[in-house]
């Protein structure tokens, strides 16, 4: 194993070393016990690397102890509970974001909405719709479009005539797969 790199330049923190009989300055900050971590006592360089050699968090730990630590561990050290303890019902935010995102608006998530396949999803995007759309919007929109690029209007056009396909063949499509559903 490589030996660290002793740093170059340590500031004077104005503190002297804790180790007996040291009269040097401590520079390099230790916690004083595990239970209370944010209590330091200093060092000097040589007798921090002694300390950080010899400390043991567990130490005067029992077992049960230990493994109640590394169980806290997993959450933080933070409390938690049963989800089925909780009162009323815990995940209505998120059935509520779930339903304004991907459902019809309402606050309660639909969990048995169909799901759609991709052309369907081309098809509907082509007529400017999302699903879920029902056969009065579908038809609605595809008489709007096709008044607006039926080649007779815009003779000559052949981006005109291209969309025009596109919406006859996205309507054929939703008429013949997406309603039938």
């Amino acid at each position: 194993m490589a030996k660290r790199k002793k740093s170059e330049s340590v500031e004077s923190t104005g503190h002297r070393c804790n180790w007996a009989d040291c009269l040097n300055e401590g520079n390099f900050r230790a916690p004083r016990s595990p239970s209370n971590l944010r209590e330091y006592q200093w060092f000097c360089e040589e007798h921090i690397a002694q300390f950080n050699k010899k400390w043991n968090y567990f130490e005067g730990m029992g077992e049960e102890d230990i493994y109640a630590f590394q169980r806290d561990a997993t959450t933080g050290h933070r409390p938690t509970w049963r989800m089925d303890q909780l009162k009323g019902n815990p995940t209505a935010k998120l059935e509520e974001a779930f339903g304004r995102m991907f459902g019809d608006g309402s606050p309660r998530f639909k969990a048995d909405a169909k799901p759609v396949s991709a052309r369907d999803k081309d098809a509907l995007a082509v007529l400017d719709l999302e699903h879920p759309s029902d056969k009065a919007k579908i038809k609605a929109q595809y008489r709007e479009l096709v008044k607006k690029y039926h080649p007779d209007v815009n003779r000559g056009s052949a981006h005109a005539e291209e969309t025009f396909k596109k919406i006859t063949r996205a309507y054929t499509h939703l008429v013949a797969h997406y309603l039938e559903k």
